[in-house]
């Protein structure tokens, strides 16, 4: 009867610690299923902010780009400019030169008429010196 007693008694603080260890099992059970939930929620959201991340990714690159694309026409604007600042004095620079040239085969035309003019003065002023060397002989 003792033995019986303390059976029952045994049994029923086991029932007890059964019971207590059944509720803990489902508190448990419920926090294992928040901490799913909680666990899919954050990989969901990290899913989105890895989604934002990379439209973000995405932006900034096409904003970049886009910065990158300003920066070459800005760039190409500016050659354009000096191109055609280049090429109107090259075309400056090749009209002085052709009047320069123009100016220096006058200036060789009158020097070579100039050379030509005292070949035949020359001549001239020989053929005196030859006739007044002649009548300087005869005298």
């Amino acid at each position: 009867s003792k033995s019986s007693e303390e059976i029952k008694q045994q049994n029923s603080e086991l029932s007890e610690k059964v019971h207590s260890l059944v509720s803990q099992n489902s508190a448990m059970k419920l926090d294992m299923e928040d901490l799913h939930k909680k666990l899919e929620m954050a990989e969901l959201m990290i899913q989105q902010f890895s989604s934002q991340a990379g439209s973000l990714d995405a932006n900034q690159q096409l904003q970049m780009a886009l910065e990158e694309k300003a920066s070459l026409e800005t760039q190409v604007t500016q050659l354009s400019e000096s191109l055609h600042q280049l090429q109107a004095e090259r075309d400056q620079y090749v009209e002085k030169l052709k009047e320069e040239r123009s100016v220096w085969q006058q200036r060789v035309q009158q020097l070579s008429e100039q050379v030509h003019t005292m070949a035949e003065e020359k001549e001239k002023h020989m053929a005196q010196i030859r006739e007044l060397e002649a009548n300087v002989t005869e005298l």
